[in-house]
């Protein structure tokens, strides 16, 4: 698992928490209200809907690059179901919390690599 997603994730960040803090360290930016309010996003906004992993990176995406945002969106929701087969957290967590604990961290370090990709980040 990558360090700084374990880092995070050990001082409490859910899922769309994590992907944000990621963006926003290398966008050089620090934005705590903005990490807090991302946890609406958390396991699929809270009924295990659409991946916060997913809908924390959208944000990110647009923040990062608004005029690309749209067809970055696009790439991304398409990568992530073809990668995960799923873009909805219950159906990716086959209803088990407990494969939190080793689907998360993949997916989270697998779509922020696809997001750093891009946005054309090294």
């Amino acid at each position: 698992m990558n360090q700084d997603i374990l880092e995070l994730k050990l001082r409490g960040l859910c899922c769309s928490q994590i992907i944000m803090e990621l963006g926003l360290r290398r966008l050089e930016k620090e934005n705590p209200d903005l990490i807090a309010a991302m946890a609406a996003l958390c396991n699929g906004f809270w009924q295990g809907e659409i991946c916060g992993i997913l809908s924390a990176g959208l944000c990110l995406l647009h923040l990062a690059d608004p005029e690309a945002a749209g067809n970055h969106g696009a790439v991304l929701q398409e990568w992530f179901e073809d990668s995960f087969g799923s873009r909805n957290c219950d159906v990716l967590l086959e209803n088990n919390p407990m494969n939190k604990v080793e689907k998360c961290p993949m997916m989270l370090d697998a779509t922020f690599l696809k997001i750093c990709e891009l946005l054309e980040w090294d």
